[in-house]
């Protein structure tokens, strides 16, 4: 049979061999667990990384780096997590500091050309450029990376990620010396490309490693370390760029060494599919391996391009992942200000306040995940409802929560609906989020690529609208209750469009470049024989048992 012919019939369930197959999970702490904490770290590093800089941007470009133990302890103390809140803090904290003196900090030479503790003169908008480098990066990087994810295996392009962010990172305090803030711009940009590797090459990591059983679990422990690498990233950059001790290039080494070292434990212990894997058990690979929906013997298939763009059940995930990018954007970016020009609070000035939305975020995740598990195993609902059900959670529910935030003047209120929103937010985590591996785990990174790249692009959307709504009247709370409606109103739109296409069935093309029939013979044969060896090992162990109880009497 030529290797051009491509089989579309669906599979169906009796031909999936389930009853030959060990159901059971693996006792103990298995291989997939470890990937699944390896790719935590990862992308935890990765988001610090990516973080950071808002804050170290900051002491960088202050009028020197000062020895101030009130300061300190106000970095130490505060959880800056929203980016604009932590700019214009840290640049008040500098402010102060600017009139102590540097020599505790940066030696009595503070101009020489070879000390990287200096601060820089930066304008506002060089400021800004050297941030939007790394977005330009990581958008233009993004498709790219998914088919580089799709071709070498997910394992690979995190790993060059983690080398290559390490490096620019921990030779980022002498870039400037050398190159200005062109080459942060440029050091910046090259880390975006590669970072955008992250997410289709996760994805493309758990269509191989996460077994249906266990998919909202695993792939919320490991998104999750998003949430957990930003609240991070404020943390450390506050603590070390505000610390005379240390100063401002602690922080780049740091993030530098730490992603160097998860590429080492990436290398050594990580594997593209559980089958490369030197150490994983026979019957922990049945079980992963067991629904037949991802290649269990490695095949080169084209990417189905015309399908995936012709299919409703993508566009209706894309529409999702776009619409939840700009609520959760809104919040990040918006909220702060809000809640200073017209509740009157200094949430920046709170840890509590700016802490709870994401540590609710980061909890309810992991709860998501796991009920949606318990709910699939026990054949409560569909996995195509499960998705439906988690994703309305995620967007109606927390639009409501974000609309009723605007419409109070309590704080203690308005903090409560904003946990509220973004704890609940969390639903899409296993709604349109994991959806790409329900529909085709063989091509999860290239569709996560192309959602992931359009929904970055419709961020770029958020300033722009809060500014032509809101303009210089940020204290007019009716104008910002026109904002959370409409952004409410976009996740509502977006997340039916989702309801209406979401499918939770393997697609045809799943197996596109290659015999469906043939490739189900393949797989059947690869998981007969792994039956086989199980069967001998759990003999072998009963023979073993039975001759240890022997010996014993």
């Amino acid at each position: 049979m030529s290797a051009e012919k491509v089989g579309y019939s669906s599979v169906p369930v009796a031909e999936k061999h389930e009853d030959s197959l060990e159901t059971n999970p693996p006792k103990g702490f298995g291989v997939r667990h470890v990937q699944a904490l390896l790719l935590f770290m990862s992308l935890s590093v990765g988001l610090t990384m990516r973080a950071h800089l808002s804050v170290t941007l900051v002491a960088m470009t202050g009028h020197g780096i000062q020895n101030s133990n009130v300061i300190c302890s106000n970095l130490i103390h505060d959880n800056r997590i929203f980016n604009s809140s932590i700019n214009s803090t840290v640049n008040a904290d500098f402010k102060i500091l600017s009139k102590m003196t540097t020599e505790d900090c940066t030696g009595n030479n503070q101009t020489s050309f070879w000390n990287i503790y200096r601060t820089y003169n930066w304008s506002k908008p060089k400021q800004e450029m050297i941030l939007f480098a790394f977005f330009v990066g990581y958008t233009s990087g993004m498709i790219p990376m998914g088919l580089i994810a799709q071709k070498f295996g997910g394992k690979l392009p995190i790993c060059v990620a983690l080398a290559a962010n390490g490096v620019l990172s921990i030779l980022t305090p002498w870039m400037p010396l050398f190159g200005g803030w062109i080459s942060v711009c440029i050091g910046r940009l090259f880390q975006g490309i590669t970072q955008a590797a992250f997410y289709p090459s996760i994805h493309t990591l758990l269509g191989k490693w996460a077994p249906l059983s266990e998919r909202g679990r695993l792939s919320t422990y490991i998104y999750t370390g998003s949430q957990f690498g930003t609240i991070l990233a404020f943390q450390l950059a506050g603590f070390f760029a505000g610390s005379p001790k240390f100063g401002w290039p602690s922080t780049f080494w740091l993030c530098g060494v730490c992603s160097l070292i998860c590429c080492g434990l990436l290398c050594f212990f990580g594997s593209a599919t559980p089958g490369d894997h030197p150490s994983i058990s026979s019957e922990e690979l049945i079980y992963i391996t067991k629904d037949g929906n991802a290649d269990i013997v490695p095949k080169k298939r084209k990417i189905p391009w015309k399908h995936i763009l012709t299919s409703k059940p993508i566009w209706g995930l894309v529409a999702a992942h776009c619409g939840s990018a700009v609520g959760y954007l809104l919040v990040f970016t918006q909220i702060p200000m809000y809640m200073n020009k017209v509740l009157g609070v200094d949430i920046k000035r709170n840890g509590l306040y700016s802490s709870l939305p994401y540590i609710s975020m980061y909890l309810m995740s992991l709860f998501f995940g796991y009920l949606s598990d318990i709910v699939a195993n026990k054949n409560l609902m569909s996995v195509a409802n499960i998705r439906r059900t988690a994703n309305t959670i995620g967007m109606t529910i927390s639009g409501l929560f974000l609309i009723g935030f605007s419409f109070v003047h309590d704080t203690m209120v308005a903090v409560i609906l904003l946990v509220l929103c973004l704890g609940f937010h969390s639903g899409v985590q296993v709604g349109f989020h994991i959806n790409e591996i329900d529909l085709a785990p063989n091509f999860a990174g290239p569709i996560m690529a192309i959602g992931n790249m359009l929904a970055n692009l419709s961020g770029l959307g958020v300033p722009v609208l809060v500014s032509s709504i809101v303009g210089d009247d940020v204290t007019n709370q009716s104008k910002w209750q026109i904002v959370f409606t409409l952004f409410a109103s976009l996740q509502f739109v977006t997340n039916l469009v989702f309801v209406i296409f979401v499918k939770g069935t393997v697609q045809h093309w799943n197996f596109y470049c290659g015999d469906e029939k043939e490739n189900k013979v393949e797989n059947y044969c690869a998981m007969t024989e792994l039956k086989a060896i199980s069967s001998q090992n759990i003999e072998k162990e009963k023979i073993e048992n039975n001759k240890t109880a022997t010996s014993g009497i």
